[in-house]
């Protein structure tokens, strides 16, 4: 059975601002009374976690008068919208949604973090459809927005879902640091569906990397964080994985009893990729178990096909087709096998999968065709096909990296394909494959304990490479991923202990407050990619002015801030009007993605330890909030100017 990742959605709690009553849209729910927006969108946001169908009648009342709603409102209306959508599993109507109302977002006098949120439930929706690429673009963006506006909460989110984009691309080291980075956040918040979101999915990651023990610990915890926030389709998406681990562990009564639970819970009725899982792991279970029932498990393999109608993911269609391809030779139906195996090979061409994905699939479909071919009597089209998988797996082998979990498993694999190649080869007659299958398994018992040394050397393998990812983690958190130098924790932490030697010494200390101006019109105009490319140039043309001393990293957005040690006013004067000058003199026509009509300028505010007076605190904070102010006043003078 393969194991599949059922996309959360991390409804992340927002505020809902109360405005005046006069400009709230308001339904009449009952005779004698009259309910303002805000108010229903807290009860739908509570509705949404436990009963999907209700919270959609209710926000639909509201439907034809969203015109009418205040700016926030509306904006508030599609991101309910939006939840609703992803958890019925509509991720085209979902995108939808949430395009809409991120539109709406732009006439927002300042950032808030709803914008986030629906940059995050948007990339969730590409992710379902399989367009990672995009889907990591609005992680990346959502992520890059909750950190200037220093919300822990969604931070953590943001570094969950690049997590996910990072494993699904088996990009597996880089998932593990910053999935390890969001688990470290959630433990400081009170936030349990947070700690949920984030050990639901490294219980995904480590299902991947084979370690299913490990990944039930991860799944229990989660199901147990979002039991305790109340949220009930959420703690039902845990409880599919818990029940699919059990099935890979050959636990199959406990997996039947979770999945009868999500069956029998009747938050559950609305949900098909809950219930299309849950149906599809009792077909499993009950082919499996000590006591088979092949009946059954075809008629729960019917009932789970009911459900995927009304899926939009992208590869659901190939996901049940597979699976009904393996049940149904189990079934000895050989030539319905046939049949759907013609199905997914329709259906991997025409799609693209996630990763290598679609050469395991094809990998495990020659595997099976060979099988079936094999017991239809069709001995030469069984060895061919072999050879197809033989030349595949070595393929994929050669793709991945020499120490990694998977290429060790697919060594594995392409032993036991030459052992069954070899058989096919030699003897064409029944009796002298049985005999050769014989030998075959003896041989196979000898691979698997040499599988059991292997394994031995993959735990102390990641084990060493778990200690690495913690040198990595510290890097990843202290560098901002987008310009190279110091993120805005790093730059305090630098910048504290290089302003207190100073003090030590009674020496001057200078900060600079460095911003882009306009760049949300560069944005707007030209696009995020030629943003985060403008922000680049700007970085590098800053770190050439500065010195091993001085310390220089991102405070934010397309804030920067420059810190210089034993440095006066007049000389950080001349610093900030060189950097001034160098912005203001690049010619941004060497590259295809920036527009050569591109022209960016800086504003600097400049303060200087000696400024300070008797009266006020001499600390870090202080200093730069004053180069903040001074910042402003450059940009009130009219900007591309230095302000001291």
């Amino acid at each position: 059975m393969l194991f599949k990742r059922i996309p959360t959605c991390l409804i992340t709690l927002f505020s809902f601002m109360y405005i005046a009553t006069s400009f709230a849209v308001v339904i009449q729910v009952e005779e004698e009374g009259f309910v303002p927006f805000e108010e229903a969108a807290i009860t739908i946001e509570k509705l949404i976690d436990n009963n999907i169908p209700l919270a959609r009648s209710e926000l639909e009342k509201y439907a034809k008068q969203v015109d009418e709603l205040t700016l926030e409102q509306q904006i508030t209306y599609q991101h309910l919208l939006t939840d609703i959508y992803i958890l019925q599993g509509k991720y085209h109507s979902a995108k939808q949604s949430a395009t809409d109302g991120l539109s709406l977002t732009l006439q927002l006098s300042s950032p808030s973090l709803l914008i986030s949120e629906l940059l995050y439930n948007r990339g969730l929706a590409y992710e379902s459809i399989g367009e990672t690429a995009l889907a990591a673009k609005d992680y990346e963006s959502g992520l890059a927005l909750a950190k200037s506006l220093h919300d822990n909460v969604l931070i953590s989110t943001g570094l969950v879902k690049l997590g996910v984009i990072y494993y699904l691309t088996d990009h597996y080291e880089n998932a593990l640091l910053v999935l390890n980075d969001a688990y470290n956040i959630a433990k400081q918040t009170d936030d349990e569906k947070l700690k949920g979101a984030v050990n639901f999915e490294l219980g995904v990651l480590y299902t991947h990397l084979n370690r299913n023990k490990q990944a039930m610990v991860y799944y229990q915890q989660s199901y147990e964080h979002y039991k305790r926030s109340n949220q009930t389709i959420l703690s039902l998406n845990a409880l599919v994985n818990i029940g699919m681990n059990h099935v890979s562990e050959n636990e199959y009564e406990q997996a039947i009893i979770a999945y009868e639970t999500i069956i029998n819970e009747p938050e559950s009725a609305g949900l098909n990729k809950i219930m299309y899982s849950a149906y599809l792991g009792l077909s499993w279970a009950n082919l499996k178990k000590k006591n088979s029932n092949p009946e059954a498990s075809y008629q729960y393999l019917l009932l789970s096909k009911k459900y995927i109608g009304d899926i939009e993911q992208y590869d659901i269609e190939l996901q049940y087709c597979v699976d009904e391809a393996f049940i149904l030779f189990e079934l000895k139906r050989f030539n319905d096998v046939i049949e759907t195996i013609n199905k997914i090979e329709n259906i991997l061409a025409n799609q693209m999968p996630l990763g290598h994905l679609k050469i395991q699939t094809r990998i495990n479909i020659f595997d099976l065709q060979s099988k079936t071919h094999f017991e239809l009597g069709a001995y030469q089209k069984a060895y061919e096909l072999q050879e197809h998988r033989l030349v595949l797996t070595r393929l994929l082998r050669d793709e991945k990296e020499t120490q990694s979990v998977a290429e060790v498993r697919l060594a594995l694999e392409a032993k036991e394909a030459d052992l069954q190649t070899q058989v096919l080869e030699n003897k064409q007659t029944l009796q002298q494959i049985s005999l050769l299958e014989a030998e075959q398994k003896q041989k196979r018992q000898k691979l698997y304990l040499l599988y059991i040394a292997v394994v031995a050397l993959i735990f102390a393998w990641l084990l060493a490479k778990l200690v690495q990812g913690q040198h990595r983690l510290y890097q990843v958190s202290s560098i901002d991923m987008l310009t190279g130098i110091a993120n805005r924790r790093e730059l305090m932490k630098k910048g504290n202990k290089s302003f207190q030697q100073s003090k030590s010494k009674n020496t001057e200390f200078s900060a600079l407050m460095i911003d882009i101006d306009y760049f949300k019109k560069v944005n707007d105009q030209f696009g995020h990619n030629c943003g985060d490319l403008v922000l680049k140039k700007v970085v590098e043309l800053g770190k050439d002015l500065m010195r091993k001393t001085d310390v220089f990293g991102r405070f934010g957005g397309e804030e920067f801030v420059a810190l210089l040690p034993n440095t006066s006013t007049s000389q950080a004067n001349i610093i900030a009007e060189r950097f001034r000058m160098a912005v203001d003199a690049y010619v941004w026509d060497n590259n295809d993605s920036i527009p050569k009509s591109l022209h960016v300028t800086i504003s600097i505010g400049v303060a200087n330890s000696i400024d300070f007076s008797n009266t006020e605190s001499s600390d870090l904070a202080t200093l730069i909030k004053k180069a903040d102010g001074l910042l402003y006043q450059a940009k009130d003078q009219g900007r591309n100017r230095v302000c001291s």
